[in-house]
């Protein structure tokens, strides 16, 4: 079931998938991650969970003419059975607007796979980078 799980974005667990998705996957970069979602009402964060177990996590922001998904990750032992997939597909049901979301390489075929548009672009700091919309 894809709902809110901000009250449990420092969990351990929560913070090894958050992990395999921020840029700065260290234990600062997670505690630095996870306080942004704590200290936002913008921003919401959003897990796949499957008997009390967050097996997914997807932080997002809504603006009036899209959702911008900021981070979409999935447990190691979850990946590639359709949850990254199902949270793309429980947010197009949520909000019935776009989906946008900027992401590296190495993820870009998550979303090609499930049929966002994708533009490549120089990022000064992080080098190729993907905007990403569906």
């Amino acid at each position: 079931m894809f709902t809110d799980i901000k009250s449990r974005v420092t969990e351990p667990e929560v913070g090894v998938i958050i992990s395999y998705a921020a840029l700065d996957g260290s234990p600062e970069g997670i505690a630095r991650e996870a306080e942004k979602y704590l200290s936002s009402d913008e921003l919401y964060f959003y897990g796949w969970v499957e008997s009390g177990r967050v097996t997914g996590i997807c932080g997002f922001e809504v603006h009036s003419d899209k959702v911008e998904i900021h981070l979409i990750s999935v447990a190691e032992d979850k990946q590639k059975q359709g949850i990254g997939g199902a949270m793309v597909t429980a947010l197009q049901k949520m909000y019935g607007l776009p989906l946008e979301a900027e992401t590296v390489e190495e993820a870009v075929g998550f979303y090609r796979k499930r049929g966002f548009i994708t533009t490549a672009f120089h990022h000064p700091e992080w080098g190729e980078k993907f905007t990403c919309v569906l």
